[in-house]
């Protein structure tokens, strides 16, 4: 195996390695004990840990709080406030 290929395997198991922690800790989903809980879970459990805790407790904290900017809509996708309120043509 030549050196260019060793250094290309450590250099993606470094990153593959790493990048849970970065993401946790770069992440604007998360703040504070969330944030240091978040990346310990990744610096421990690597992957695992990072969608765990993603999936169980900070994706549902951010869609509780950024439940009120959704516009509720129709079947076909219009916004339900704008209906009936176009101006009329006539």
């Amino acid at each position: 195996m030549s050196l260019s290929m060793i250094i290309i395997i450590l250099l993606f198991g470094f990153v593959f390695n790493v990048l849970p922690w970065l993401l946790a800790l770069l992440s604007r989903k998360a703040n504070g004990s969330h944030k240091l809980i978040w990346f310990l879970m990744s610096f421990f459990i690597s992957w695992l840990g990072y969608f765990v805790y993603y999936f169980l407790v900070i994706k549902p904290d951010w869609q509780k709080r950024n439940k009120r900017f959704k516009v509720p809509r129709t079947e076909t996708g219009i916004p339900i406030r704008h209906l009936g309120n176009e101006p009329n043509e006539h």
